[in-house]
Parts: structure tokens; C-alpha cells; sequence
């Protein structure tokens, strides 16, 4: 056994205070001795907070071998007195299991269970104590003792003690007094002249304290807690504790007030108190606050018609409910009638919601022509001058022509496209005495562009799909210098440059839906005039439409025609009638596309359409793997095909050789024989 001295052990209990994380802050305060202690621990032993205790209360205590080490955790924001924390102390002991019992200047610290054993105080009617476990003698002046003890032995612990004395019929009762203040209440409700017999109804659905409010107002001459009527008939006490019912009355009285209290406490109102429901298909943490703010508004009291509260009103300051994320759960506490509200809402929104295929069809069909013809001329000498004819939309130049025979380097010629002659004619020494150059040119370009996305969601979710490319774009450049060496860099941000749809699906009513979405087609273009960095060409769509399920709707589009016509020509011969023609450049191009986006929603309502979709989906992709012959068979196409049904594509043991899994199916099980082999052998 343990002996704690105020001023003994002050160091040891610094010693066992770090090792256990117990914190106690003093702090000036209006007290007895002028101080005041706050006090915080978590996961400290028992033993080193009872020293603590010592040291703040100047109490000696003596600790029975049993009170084993446990973990005590308190929290506490207000500053204690000496008094209030010796009270906060029998508390905590009480939670533990354990006792405090005064025995002249010590007080032992023993476990409940043989607390009753030891020497009890013996305590009067108006003596405070608190958590402390005490013995007190409750005389009773109008009903039998014998009849009172089986309606307080439910209330009295394991640990306590109750008997009755006959002879001077009184109560002796082993308790904490705040238990036993508590049974004094239900004794002197009990204890009257008029009283006749006494009936206890145990709840079984609803709450005590609540059948008693809902007593007192169906039947509007009782007043009080108890629920007595003004003319003595019948009495009701609420037992919280062990939601029991008291009954105190005449027979007839107390019979027809229990029928009614059977018929009150129904199977309905069993869903009061804690429930933990598992949500099958919605979100807990978004519920848990919708649920919140539900309870906020059901709580406010709805007024009578007597300006009174009505009885049925439900307090939200008893509503507690919190989200579990791990399990998808969520756990209420709260009174009957709050608690049957709660759960309708959430059956109602707890349920399936359907799944919406969304596909979606770019369409583009461009085209693009172009022609082009030029002459161009030069002629000249050293004596006479130099001139020429030069047209640069053609193509290749005459100019450049020259300059590769004067340098003697053809290098950096390139025909282009279409057609190119060229005539001339060289002097004796090697010199272009005159030439002449024909460039023609006629394009045509046909593109059709069909890209299908597809994307399935949930009804109310929001879902996004891209394919594409990653492309970096230069957002700057720089040059940093340093011991006289100038390092240049650039600075580049990725974007994505593709296709790209998001969308977000509402199912109105059975089969229309509603669509918010958001579609871009993006792609980079080949390198334009001069510009310094990549260019993009973007499509874009935004919008919000309605449509059936399964109806394809256009959603909008472009229609671009482009024509240019540029000419190039040397003044007033470029005009000349026929002739003209020698003396300028012309070229014609015309650019025309047409993009369109279509979207088709599909609504999914249960498993048989969803896989009946995702293997229709599957044999279209396995479809591209053949082709039909010229006998109108089908022919494979790919060396390794896939797989002919979805669900092999998961089972790949199923493809292994018979071979390989004999083989590892006899390595996984040589383990085990080999452990077995050699239990054998110790044997």
C-alpha cells in the first residue's frame, strides 16, 4: 500500500509528472489559500496525478494495491479552487472505479467493490460531499420501508449498499452522495400520506423524462416535474438513469395511467438515442452537414395556440451528428422524436442515383484549293546594268536563281511545288545575258475529322475527359551574368492542346436531363509568319441544353469560307490586254471548313443497362482486329488480338499454360510441405 504526503514527495511527483505528460498551470485566483489550479493531463498514471492531488489539496492519502496504474485524461479550460479540485479528483475516481474513503486524517483510496467494507462516514442530511462515497440514514415516515427497496435497488450500484431497518423504518444507504441525493428526491416524492401503492414501468423505446413531459400534457391539472395532479391521485417520477417510470397512486389510477404509458412507448420511437447508419450510395461528410442544418431549423419551437411551446418541438441542442469517413457512416445522437425526422431524410436521400453515358461527336470537314501563276524575268551585263522581274509569291525566285550561279553554289535552291521552267541564255564568259522563269501551281486538300469521346457520371457529379498532348509554351526569357559569362534561359509553362469535354448531367423527371458543359478543341498549328512561339488553334463550346435520353442533339458549330486572291505585277505591262499576263503573278486559295459537335445522353438506371453498355463498347473495339476478305469472311488483322469476351481480360490466369501453373502452383505448396515434414520429425 501506497502513503502520499503533501511535503514529502514533491520531487518524485516532478519525476512522474514529465514521464506521464501530466500538465497542471497555477495561477492566481479568488480562493481560500489565494490559489487556483488549471488542470490538463492526458495519459497519465493514476498514481502520479494522486501525488499531484496531495501536493494541491494538502491531503494525505493512502492507495490500496489494487488501484493499478491506468491512463487519466482531463481537460479543463477553468481555473479550480483547492475545494473544486479535490472535487474534480473524486470524479475521476469514480470514472476509474475507485473510491475515496476518510478515516481521521488520511483518506484511502480503495476500489469500489470493497469500498461498502470499509469505515464508511457517516454522513447528515445537509452535508455536502459530492463524489465521495458515504453512508447515510434516511428515516421514512409514511410508506414501509420494504416496499421502497425493490423500487431504489435498481438505482444503487455494485458497490453500494442498501437495506432497510424494519423496526425504525429507515434506509441505510452506501453511496456516492450525489446518487444518494438523488434517491432522497424519489423517497420524498414517494413518501406522503396520501400514497396508497407504488408501480414501476420500465421504457423500453421511449425516454423517462420525455414520457413525463408528454404525461403532464396530456393531462393539464399535473404540475411539476413529477408529475403529480392537484388533487392527489397519481404521482409519476422520471428515473433518467435506468429510464424506469415511478408510479405512485390509487389502483385504478395508476392502472390507467400505465396502460397509457404502454401505449406510448411503441416501436416507433425507437430510433431515440445513438444510431450509426451505414449510407449505401451517398456522401457522409456532405449529408452529415446537410443533416446539421436540418436539425438547426427543425429545432425551432413552433408556438401554440395559447402562446406556449408546443410539446412536440425538438431541441437541436441534443442533436449530435458526425460524419466517419473511413466507413462511410454516420452517428446520431438524438431525442426520439428529432431522431425519427433524421432518418426519413436520410432513406430519401440515400438512394441510387442513376448513371448517365455521355458521348459526344466533333465533326470537321475542310477543304482547301489553291492556284497559282508567275513569270519572272531578268537580263543585263556588267556594262549595260542588271534588271529583273521578281514575284516572291510563287515560290522559288529568279533572283535567287542568279545568285546561286554568281556564287557557284545551287545549295540553297528548293523547286517547291507544281510545275517550274526556266530559260536563258550565258555569254562567252559564263554570264546570264537574260532569263526568264514559269511557275505553276494548283492544291487541293480534303480533311475529314471524326472524334467520338465518351464519358460516364453519376447523376449531379461533375466529370471531365482529355486527350491530348502536353505541349510547353515559353512565358519568358532571360539572361543571368556572372564572373563576366552571360547564361540565357527561358521560362516555360505546359498547357494541355487536344480535346477536351466536361460535363455536368441533372436528371429531370424520367427521361429528360439536363446538361451543363463545356467542350474544347485545340490543336498546333504549323509555324505562322513570324511568330516567336507555338500557335494554337482553340474551339471552343459552353453551354447548357436539355434533351431526352438517347436523343442526339447538335449542339452548334463553324462555318468558315476563306478566299484570297492576291496579284502581284509590274505597272501598266502587268495590264496590258493578253500580253499582261507575261508581266505579273497570281494566285488563288480558298479555305472552307465546317466543325459541328453532337452529344447523345444515355441514362443508366441499373446494372443490366450499364453492362449491357460496357460490352457493347468492348466488341466494338475487338470489331477493329478483323476484317472481311474478299469472301466475305472475317479476317484477322493484328498478330496478338484481344481477348473475344471483357471479362477474360481480368482473368489472366486463365491464359496461363497448364506448364507454367502446374509448375508454380508446386513451388507455392513446397513451403507447407517442408514445415510439415519437419513437425514430423519433432515429433
Amino acid at each position: 500500500m501506497s502513503f502520499f504526503k503533501a511535503s514529502a514527495l514533491r520531487t518524485l511527483i516532478v519525476v512522474l509528472l514529465s514521464a506521464t505528460a501530466l500538465t497542471v498551470q497555477a495561477q492566481v485566483a479568488a480562493s481560500e489559500d489565494g490559489k487556483s489550479w488549471t488542470v490538463n493531463i492526458r495519459n497519465a498514471d493514476i498514481q502520479a496525478f494522486i501525488s499531484q492531488i496531495a501536493d494541491m489539496t494538502g491531503k494525505n492519502f493512502v492507495v490500496d494495491p489494487r488501484v493499478r496504474a491506468r491512463d487519466v485524461t482531463v481537460v479543463s479550460t477553468k481555473a479550480l479552487s483547492a475545494t473544486e479540485v479535490y472535487e474534480l479528483f473524486l470524479s475521476v475516481l469514480q470514472v476509474h472505479g475507485y473510491a475515496a474513503v476518510p478515516s481521521g486524517d488520511i483518506i484511502k483510496i480503495v476500489p469500489n467493490t470493497t469500498a461498502k467494507q470499509s469505515n464508511l462516514p457517516l454522513v447528515g442530511e445537509n452535508e455536502s460531499g459530492g463524489e465521495a462515497l458515504v453512508t447515510r440514514v434516511i428515516p421514512v415516515e409514511n410508506s414501509p420501508v420494504e416496499e421502497l427497496v425493490p423500487v431504489l435497488r435498481p438505482l444503487v450500484p455494485q458497490y453500494g449498499h442498501l437495506a432497510a431497518v424494519g423496526s425504525a423504518n429507515a434506509l441505510i444507504i452506501s453511496d456516492h452522495i450525489d446518487n444518494i441525493r438523488r434517491m432522497e428526491a424519489i423517497i420524498a416524492s414517494l413518501d406522503n400520506a396520501e400514497s396508497e401503492d407504488v408501480q414501476v414501468i420500465k421504457l423500453e423505446h421511449a425516454f423517462a423524462g420525455d414520457m413525463v413531459k408528454m404525461l403532464e400534457s396530456l393531462t393539464p391539472q399535473t404540475g411539476g416535474r413529477r408529475g403529480k395532479t392537484k388533487d392527489g391521485g397519481v404521482t409519476v417520477v422520471a428515473d433518467e438513469r435506468t429510464n424506469r417510470l415511478i408510479i405512485k397512486g390509487d389502483r385504478i389510477t395508476r392502472q390507467r395511467m400505465a396502460q397509457m404509458i404502454r401505449n406510448l412507448d411503441t416501436p416507433a420511437s425507437a430510433t431515440g438515442g445513438v444510431q450509426v447508419v451505414r449510407l449505401s450510395h451517398g456522401d457522409a461528410e456532405a449529408l452529415a452537414e446537410l443533416l446539421k442544418n436540418f436539425a438547426e431549423g427543425a429545432s425551432a419551437a413552433k408556438p401554440g395556440a395559447d402562446g406556449k411551446t408546443a410539446a412536440a418541438a425538438m431541441t437541436g441542442d441534443k442533436v449530435s451528428i458526425q460524419a466517419d469517413k473511413s466507413l462511410n457512416a454516420l452517428v446520431i445522437r438524438a431525442e426520439p422524436a428529432m431522431m425519427k425526422e433524421i432518418m426519413s431524410v436520410i432513406s430519401q436521400l440515400d438512394v441510387r442515383r442513376a448513371q448517365i453515358l455521355i458521348e459526344a461527336a466533333i465533326v470537321e470537314v475542310s477543304g482547301d484549293t489553291g492556284k497559282a501563276l508567275g513569270f519572272q524575268y531578268v537580263g543585263g551585263s556588267d556594262e549595260s546594268g542588271v534588271g529583273a522581274i521578281n514575284f516572291g509569291n510563287a515560290g522559288l525566285t529568279i533572283n535567287s536563281i542568279v545568285q546561286a550561279l554568281a556564287t557557284d553554289d545551287p545549295s540553297g535552291l528548293a523547286l517547291g511545288d507544281g510545275i517550274t521552267m526556266g530559260f536563258g541564255e550565258q555569254d562567252s564568259n559564263g554570264d546570264l545575258k537574260w532569263g526568264a522563269l514559269i511557275q505553276a501551281l494548283s492544291t487541293s486538300t480534303d480533311v475529314n475529322l471524326l472524334s467520338t469521346p465518351s464519358i460516364l457520371t453519376l447523376d449531379n457529379q461533375e466529370a471531365s475527359i482529355v486527350v491530348g498532348e502536353n505541349v510547353p509554351f515559353i512565358t519568358g526569357t532571360s539572361t543571368s551574368t556572372g564572373s563576366g559569362v552571360s547564361n540565357p534561359f527561358q521560362t516555360i509553362q505546359r498547357e494541355d492542346v487536344g480535346l477536351s469535354l466536361k460535363v455536368t448531367p441533372h436528371v429531370a423527371g424520367l427521361s429528360t436531363i439536363r446538361l451543363e458543359l463545356e467542350q474544347e478543341n485545340s490543336q498546333v498549328k504549323d509555324s505562322v509568319g513570324e511568330a516567336a512561339d507555338i500557335v494554337t488553334t482553340t474551339r471552343k463550346l459552353e453551354s447548357t441544353v436539355l434533351a431526352d435520353d438517347g436523343e442526339t442533339i447538335a449542339l452548334g458549330g463553324l462555318i468558315r469560307d476563306n478566299i484570297t486572291k492576291t496579284v502581284r505585277k509590274v505597272p501598266i505591262l502587268g495590264d496590258i490586254p493578253l500580253l499582261g499576263i507575261l508581266f505579273r503573278s497570281t494566285s488563288n486559295s480558298r479555305e472552307k471548313s465546317n466543325l459541328m459537335v453532337f452529344l447523345r445522353p444515355t441514362i443508366l438506371p441499373d446494372n443490366e443497362r450499364l453492362l449491357s453498355m460496357t460490352r457493347q463498347k468492348y466488341m466494338g473495339i475487338t470489331a477493329l482486329q478483323f476484317e472481311l476478305n474478299n469472301q466475305g469472311e472475317l479476317e484477322q488483322v493484328v498478330r496478338d488480338p484481344l481477348p473475344v469476351s471483357l471479362e477474360q481480360v481480368f482473368e489472366g490466369r486463365k491464359n496461363v499454360s497448364p506448364e507454367f501453373r502446374e509448375a508454380y502452383d508446386a513451388q507455392q505448396n513446397a513451403p507447407a510441405k517442408e514445415a510439415e515434414v519437419e513437425e514430423s520429425e519433432s515429433q
